[in-house]
């Protein structure tokens, strides 16, 4: 299984995924709210990924693919960042390798078209017609790093 991960402001966002190419399937989609004002919310952020992961992480060969935040002058916000720290210490807590995946890498890995974003691409491929639930930027990027490191 590969879990997708996308790191924003106010939630988590996870893509459980499995196979590869043409026989790549998200099996489910699911945000874990958080708000950062004290280091007891990210305790909490960290207790809930870990359930997340005791829970559905077990099989073999189970991989974080992540979405790498942003940085410079348009980054990242800091709770985002935050939240993918807490993503990575989960991760490790549980014995899951984790990927990083930069943004920009997506572009190829999508098949984008020279002018097209990978954001665009992602969801033409993933969801088509709309039809999908709980379907938003951030499950965009989940799903796009899980594609792209089933992919490798």
């Amino acid at each position: 299984m590969i879990f997708g991960i996308n790191a924003t402001k106010s939630a988590i966002i996870v893509a459980e995924t499995r196979g590869a190419g043409s026989r790549f399937l998200i099996t489910s989609i699911r945000s874990i709210p958080f708000q950062v004002r004290f280091g007891d919310d990210l305790a909490e952020l960290l207790r809930r990924f870990g359930a997340l992961l005791n829970h559905k992480g077990k099989g073999a060969g189970s991989v974080v693919a992540l979405l790498k935040c942003s940085s410079g002058r348009f980054g990242s916000c800091l709770e985002a960042i935050k939240g993918e720290a807490m993503v990575e210490l989960a991760a490790f807590q549980h014995g899951l390798r984790v990927i990083k995946v930069a943004p920009q890498s997506l572009k190829k890995s999508l098949g984008c078209a020279t002018d097209q974003k990978w954001r665009d691409r992602a969801n033409e491929l993933f969801n088509p017609g709309g039809k999908r639930q709980n379907w938003s930027k951030g499950a965009i990027g989940a799903v796009a790093v899980a594609f792209k490191v089933a992919g490798e």
